[in-house]
């Protein structure tokens, strides 16, 4: 038997009504006044669910001690067997492209991540003048202790034990550079030697030291 067809619809009558075959599950009055964020009171909601079931455009259960309605599945649109297949082709789609987005969106955390923490160019700069002073003076000193001039043994020993103090400072600073530029590297999109080119920055490897015989 189809639902009687009310006479005279309300708006909230009507909106209590098409909610309930939208979301195609069941209510209590006090639900429908929440979950359409006040447009009818709960007293409201339980008269027009209550004259929507009598004319039977909804039906009731009992639910304990209150009562539930929802839309009669006659009502409900349900999808033949071909968009169905269609709509779960979809799903996997989506749900494929979500994987692949956070992915993505790890990658770009962990190199903006690198970004954030690297130095600015300035210290960069800064960073490299400062050693390159450095390394050319312990190579002036290097050179004269080679030289064979003579020199006390305690001033000797003194040098030499700033010798590798200074050797020690810039395999570790080389190597904090390193760490730094591998980290800008990550997300540079050009080479890292045009980029060392356009800062003015030169490496071990273009002033031909090698720092493993002055080790």
């Amino acid at each position: 038997m189809p639902p009687k067809k009310a006479k005279d619809s309300s708006a909230e009558e009507n909106a209590v009504l098409d909610y309930l075959i939208k979301v195609n599950r069941p209510y209590s009055a006090n639900d429908i006044s929440s979950q359409l964020h006040g447009l009818v009171s709960p007293a409201q909601a339980k008269k027009i669910l209550n004259d929507l079931a009598d004319d039977e455009r909804l039906q009731r259960k009992a639910n304990g001690k209150q009562q539930v309605f929802y839309a009669p599945q006659s009502t409900i649109e349900v999808p033949g067997a071909e968009e169905a297949e269609e709509e779960e082709e979809t799903i996997k789609e989506l749900e494929q492209q979500v994987v692949q987005l956070k992915g993505e969106n790890k990658v770009l955390s962990s190199r903006l991540q690198g970004l954030t923490s690297a130095l600015t160019d300035d210290q960069i700069r800064e960073r490299i003048a400062k050693l390159s002073v450095e390394a050319k003076s312990n190579e002036e000193r290097l050179v004269q202790l080679r030289s064979g001039e003579v020199i006390s043994p305690q001033e000797k020993a003194k040098i030499e034990a700033e010798h590798s103090a200074m050797v020690k400072h810039w395999k570790s600073r080389k190597r904090m550079f390193k760490n730094i530029a591998d980290a800008i590297g990550e997300g540079y999109p050009g080479k890292m030697s045009d980029l060392f080119s356009e800062l003015d920055i030169e490496t071990d490897e273009n002033a031909q030291v090698d720092l493993s015989i002055i080790s």
